[in-house]
C-alpha cells in the first residue's frame, strides 16, 4: 500500500510542476503551444495513472503470496514445535524410568555390600578358628609355618636357578671355543701384512775400499771413539766394501748408520773430534726422523696428538724388536687386529685400536740406560703421561697380565698381541734356545726340596708346580711360589712374563666296615 501512495503522490508531483512550467513561461513571454502541452500532460499523466494501477496490481499479488508463504511458515513452525514438545515428554518419560532403575539398582548394591560384608567376617572368624585349630594340632605357630613354606619353595628356586645357569654355562663352554676360532680366523684371513721379522745388524755399502781405511783411522782410533759414543759393534772385513754395523740399541744403531754414511762422503782426514760431530748431526737427522716415523704411524692408525715427545717416543718403536719382530710393524698389527676382534664382538672400536696399538709404548724407551721398569708399566705411565683413557692404559698395560683384565677390550688386546706375535714368521726364535729355556725353567723349580713334578705351558710362559702336601704346608706354599719365581727371574733370560701356580692336593680315603 505504501508503493502505492508513493507513486500517487509522484504522479501529482509531476502533474504541478507540469503547470507550473507552463506558467513559468507565460510570464518569460516566450512562445509554446498551449494546447500541446495539455495533452502532452494529459497524456502523461495517464500513463502515471496506468503505470500505477500496474504497480498496485503486482504489490497486491506480491502481498497475497507474502502473505500465503507466511501462514505456511507458521503451519510448519507450530508442527516442529509440537514434534520437540513431544520428543522432550518422551524423553522427560524415560529419565523418570532411568531414575527409578538406579535407585533399585542402589537399594541393591546396599543390600550386596551387607551381605558381602557379614560373609567376609564369617570368612574372617572361620580363618581365625581354622588356624586356632592348625596352631593347636601342628604345634607350630602360622608365621613359623608360613615361613617354612616360603624357604622351602626359595630353596626350590635357588636349585632351579643353579641347575639352569649351570646348563648355560656348559651350553657356553661348548659353544665358545667354536665361535673364539671362527672369530680368530676371520680375523686373521681379513689381515694381510707383510712378516716383520728384523736383524740387529745392518750392512752399509762402501764405494771403495781405502775409505774403510780412513774411517777406521790410525791404530783405530776413529772406530774405537765411534763405538764408545755410541755402544754399536762395528765390523769392516766380513764382505768386500761393505761395513757391517750392529747394535743391541736399533736408534743408536740408526745413528751410527748415518754417522758412517756421513764419514764416508767426507773429505779429507777423519779424527775422533769429527767423529763427534758428526755424531751430533746425525743424532739431531735421526730425531727428525723418529718425528716423520711417529707422524705417519699415527695417522695411519687413526690416534689424533699434537704432543711432539709423544710423536717422536711412537716413532722410536720402528728401531725396537723383540726376537726380530719389529714393534712398530707388530703394534700395528695388534692394533688392526683387536679393532677387527673388538667390532665382531661389538666392543669400544676405538679403544680397542688405541689400546692394541700403544700396548708395547714402554717398549720405545726400556732399552734406556736409566730406565728399570718393565715395558708393560712403562706403558702405562708413558698412557698417562700424555692423557689417553683410563680405559685405554688399562687395555694397553695389562697385556701380560701384570694386573687382571676387567674389562673385554683388554682380553681383546691380549689375544690380539697374541696373535700377532705367534702368527708363522712373526719372530725369530730357535729350537735350541727355545729348548734351553724349557729346561732352565725345569731346574729353577725342580731345585726346590718338596716339588712333586712340574709342567711348563704357554710356551715358558706358564709353571704349574705340584708339591708333595706331606714336606709342603699351606702357609708355605705361597712363599716358595714367590721363592721360584725370584729364582726365575735370576736364572732365565726370558720375554714378557712367567706365571708360576703352585699346587698343593691332599686326599684322603676311608672305608666303612
Amino acid at each position: 500500500m505504501s508503493l502505492i501512495i508513493i507513486y500517487t503522490v509522484v504522479g501529482i508531483l509531476i502533474t504541478i510542476s507540469g503547470f507550473l512550467v507552463t506558467n513559468f513561461l507565460l510570464k518569460k513571454k516566450k512562445f509554446i503551444n498551449i494546447e500541446k502541452k495539455k495533452e502532452k500532460c494529459e497524456q502523461i499523466l495517464n500513463e502515471s495513472r496506468e503505470q500505477a494501477k500496474k504497480i498496485l496490481s503486482e504489490t497486491s499479488t506480491r502481498v497475497n503470496n507474502v502473505k500465503h508463504r507466511l501462514k505456511e511458515e507458521i503451519i510448519k513452525r507450530e508442527e516442529r514445535i509440537e514434534k520437540i514438545k513431544n520428543s522432550l515428554k518422551t524423553k522427560e518419560e524415560n529419565i523418570e524410568k532411568k531414575e527409578t532403575r538406579i535407585n533399585e539398582i542402589k537399594s541393591k548394591i546396599v543390600s550386596y555390600k551387607e551381605e558381602t560384608q557379614s560373609k567376609k567376617t564369617a570368612a574372617l572368624k572361620a580363618k581365625e578358628e581354622t588356624k586356632e585349630k592348625l596352631t593347636t594340632k601342628t604345634g607350630e605357630s602360622a608365621e613359623s609355618v608360613k615361613e617354612n613354606v616360603l624357604n622351602k619353595y626359595q630353596k626350590e628356586l635357588e636349585q632351579d636357578e643353579k641347575k639352569k645357569l649351570a646348563d648355560m654355562v656348559e651350553a657356553l663352554k661348548e659353544r665358545a671355543p667354536k665361535q673364539a676360532k671362527k672369530i680368530l680366523i676371520t680375523s686373521m684371513q681379513r689381515l694381510c701384512s707383510p712378516t716383520s721379522v728384523e736383524t740387529r745388524s745392518v750392512l752399509i755399502k762402501v764405494p771403495k775400499d781405502n775409505i774403510k781405511g780412513k774411517i777406521v783411522g790410525n791404530e783405530g782410533k776413529n772406530i774405537l771413539a765411534l763405538e764408545e759414543e755410541l755402544d754399536v759393534a762395528v765390523v769392516f772385513n766380513d764382505l768386500p766394501n761393505t761395513i757391517s754395523l750392529s747394535a743391541f740399541n736399533l736408534v743408536t744403531r740408526r745413528i751410527a748408520e748415518k754417522t758412517i754414511e756421513k764419514l764416508i762422503k767426507t773429505r779429507g782426514d777423519i779424527d775422533p773430534n769429527m767423529i763427534k760431530k758428526t755424531i751430533k748431526l746425525a743424532e739431531k737427522e735421526t730425531d727428525e726422523e723418529l718425528y716423520g716415523i711417529g707422524e705417519k704411524a699415527l695417522k695411519k692408525m687413526g690416534v689424533i696428538s699434537k704432543d711432539k715427545d709423544f710423536i717422536r717416543t711412537i716413532g722410536r718403536l720402528q728401531y725396537r724388536t723383540s726376537y726380530g719382530q719389529n714393534i712398530m710393524k707388530h703394534s700395528m698389527e695388534v692394533g688392526w687386529i683387536a679393532t677387527i676382534l673388538g667390532s665382531e664382538m661389538g666392543l669400544d672400536v676405538k679403544t680397542c685400536r688405541i689400546a692394541g696399538f700403544l700396548h708395547d709404548l714402554g717398549k720405545a724407551i726400556d732399552q734406556d740406560p736409566d730406565v728399570k721398569d718393565a715395558h708393560d708399566k712403562l706403558t702405562k705411565e708413558l698412557m698417562k703421561k700424555y692423557g689417553f683413557p683410563e680405559e685405554a692404559i688399562h687395555a694397553a698395560w695389562t697385556h701380560h697380565d701384570a694386573a687382571p683384565q676387567e674389562t673385554p677390550e683388554a682380553l681383546i688386546v691380549k689375544a690380539a698381541d697374541a696373535v700377532s706375535g705367534g702368527r708363522p714368521g712373526a719372530r725369530q726364535d730357535s729350537i735350541e734356545r727355545y729348548m734351553e729355556r724349557m729346561r732352565a725353567i725345569d731346574e729353577s723349580v725342580n731345585s726346590f726340596e718338596g716339588v712333586k713334578k712340574s709342567y711348563t705351558m704357554s710356551a715358558g710362559r706358564e709353571v704349574r708346580v705340584y708339591v708333595n702336601p706331606e714336606k709342603i704346608t699351606d702357609k708355605n706354599v705361597k712363599a716358595m711360589a714367590q721363592d721360584m719365581a725370584k729364582k726365575i727371574e735370576d736364572n732365565v733370560i726370558y720375554p714378557g712374563q712367567i706365571k708360576i701356580k703352585v699346587v698343593r692336593r691332599t686326599k684322603s680315603l676311608e672305608i666303612a666296615k
